[in-house]
């Protein structure tokens, strides 16, 4: 009848696969913001950027993304989770922030 398989992806739906629905970047700058104990004002002095550039990150405008690299360090992640998400860097091809990576990872 039917073959089961123990393939590790999803089955698929409707002909499509079902993907976890990942974490907008404005969602994740103000997780990572809030779960550290930061305001937005205490995060752009410890980042050296403006306020203003923060909150409109975390709310989804467009914004200046030169400034991903120093609110990676700012929050104590790597550059990839910051603006991928939390996955194993094995797992993709990302670049990360030297300083925020530990000597084990470099």
């Amino acid at each position: 009848m039917f073959k089961h398989s123990s393939s590790p992806y999803p089955k698929p739906y409707n002909g499509h696969r079902r993907v976890a629905p990942v974490e907008p970047l404005s969602a994740r700058i103000r997780r990572l913001r809030i779960a550290r104990g930061y305001s937005v004002y205490e995060l752009a002095t410890t980042a050296g950027v403006f306020a203003g550039t923060i909150q409109r990150l975390e709310s989804g405008k467009p914004a200046d993304k030169r400034v991903l690299p120093a609110l990676a360090i700012s929050l104590g992640v790597p550059f990839c989770e910051l603006v991928c998400g939390n996955h194993s860097c094995a797992e993709r091809a990302c670049v990360r922030a030297r300083s925020a990576c530990t000597p084990q990872e470099r």
